[in-house]
């Protein structure tokens, strides 16, 4: 079983958030490529029977809209590129909005023909305003993305 999850990371808290969720479906046995938007919008989705998008919250994005790169890969999507694959989405905030992102994420994938595992984590890292990699996620959030990762393999397994 393979799974992709497409990220993208100014500061590294999403890379971050997206490794931990890598380290909980390598340890449920999937092969994992993590992949920034430009080349991922080259991939062949047919490979991968999992998919996982995720993005930093951006205030300006209104909490509702994903990073520009994100948005770019989602608009390179056909309208049933995720049908029968399972889904999800993840987020880091530094200040709020990271579980409203998720959510309209969710809806996103969900439009595209996505089996949806929800809520995907929003992980709380970094500072409010700024582009400088302040404080790491928590442990906890650490062990949410882990476990989300071995939740979304468990379920692709089931599908």
């Amino acid at each position: 079983m393979k799974a992709l999850i497409v990220f993208h990371s100014k500061t590294g808290h999403t890379s971050q958030a997206a490794e931990n969720i890598a380290t909980g479906l390598r340890e449920s046995g999937v092969d994992v490529d993590l992949r920034r938007p430009p080349e991922a919008i080259r991939l062949d989705l047919d490979d991968y029977e999992i998919v996982i998008i995720g993005t930093p919250t951006y205030g300006h994005r209104r909490y509702k809209k994903p990073a520009a790169p994100i948005s770019e890969f989602l608009e390179s999507l056909k309208p049933d590129d995720l049908t029968g694959k399972t889904t999800g989405a993840f987020t880091a905030y530094a200040g709020y909005g990271g579980e409203r992102l998720v959510a309209a994420l969710e809806g996103t994938l969900l439009q595209f023909g996505g089996k949806v595992l929800a809520p995907g984590p929003a992980v709380k890292a970094g500072a409010p305003l700024s582009l400088y990699v302040g404080p790491n996620a928590s442990d906890a959030d650490v062990k949410k993305c882990e476990e989300f990762g071995r939740k979304i393999a468990e379920a692709a397994r089931k599908s």
